[in-house]
């Protein structure tokens, strides 16, 4: 599934590279006028948008995925060290939180472009998922384990490649050429264009300003005029929210609930919804053209990866989620 950093800029430069012929040819920015099927049911509660069929699962996840599928073979060729455990949901908040707009990534993970949800807001108000069961410590003593890289500078390059293209077609993430990168790429850097664009749209904004009169008796003296303005520096500051050890505390969880409630009751999320999901029904021909050379079949291939881990991965600690 993944490419080198050098290919990976390649094909971003070959893409910005269509799109200034483009601009060159017609003189403007290519119009978003070619129509693309969506690759999921409309679903506002789970938040699902028309290109999620193309949207790679989290790196973390695939990587771990595939040291798992390869063990067997890897222990037929003299490197037997088993993979430490982890958990699904620790990797895919350290793949999320890799893949930041803040970063300056322009097609950051789909989370970044999703509203706070009624579950999220009770369970951890407005702080980010734990990475605790990404067991990043113990992934990196594994793999730079002097005695296993020894064994890998051992073994047969040959018999090891071998072992890996095994994993790749297990999973099903093969992609030798790079097409189902690219199009994820395109995918979220579109999904997240839309989801700030429908922002803007006239019945969000209408929606938003009633959000706000329904966020006035939680008495935020820096209550933002839309909730993507949500969490207010107020409640970065008083709550710790930027702070994964910060403890998630109930006066948190009680403005965060009420801002889904607002959001809902006000009409503004079925709104946005709406207007983010419309604007993903057309795209450019460039970027036609890249989603068409993948099969939208990545949402199969991130339960196949979570059942993969769930069969093979080591019990987690029990303090772990």
């Amino acid at each position: 599934m993944h490419i080198t950093n050098r290919a990976a800029k390649t094909g971003t430069l070959a893409l910005v590279i269509v799109g200034l012929a483009a601009s060159v040819v017609h003189g403007l920015p290519e119009p978003a006028d070619v129509a693309i099927a969506p690759t999921t049911d409309r679903d506002p509660g789970a938040w699902t948008m028309p290109l999620d069929g193309y949207v790679q699962p989290g790196g973390r996840k695939d990587t771990y995925a595939l040291n798992l599928v390869t063990q067997p073979c890897l222990r037929a060729a003299g490197i037997g060290f088993p993979v430490p455990w982890a958990t699904t949901a620790g990797l895919d908040a350290v793949s999320d939180q890799d893949e930041t707009p803040e970063r300056g990534n322009t097609s950051p993970a789909l989370a970044w472009s999703e509203p706070l949800d009624a579950e999220t807001a009770r369970t951890r108000g407005y702080h980010g998922p734990s990475t605790v069961g990404a067991n990043e410590d113990g992934m990196k003593a594994w793999g730079e384990n002097p005695k296993r890289n020894a064994a890998f500078a051992d073994a047969s390059e040959r018999v090891t490649a071998r072992c890996f293209r095994q994993g790749y077609r297990t999973l099903g993430t093969a992609d030798a050429g790079g097409a189902v990168q690219a199009a994820s790429t395109v995918a979220k850097r579109l999904t997240y264009l839309a989801a700030t664009a429908a922002r803007e749209d006239d019945t969000v904004v209408a929606a938003a300003a009633k959000w706000h009169a329904c966020m006035a008796p939680a008495e935020l003296a820096d209550l933002p005029a839309t909730p993507n303005g949500m969490p207010s520096q107020s409640i970065r500051m008083d709550y710790g929210t930027d702070i994964a050890s910060t403890p998630v505390q109930d006066p948190e969880i009680a403005i965060a609930t009420r801002d889904v409630a607002c959001q809902q009751s006000s009409g503004y999320r079925g709104a946005l919804y709406d207007a983010e999901w419309s604007r993903l029904l057309h795209v450019t021909a460039s970027d036609a053209s890249v989603l068409r050379k993948a099969e939208a079949d990545q949402i199969a291939v991130d339960r196949r990866l979570d059942a993969t881990i769930h069969r093979l991965a080591p019990a987690a600690p029990t303090d772990v989620d």
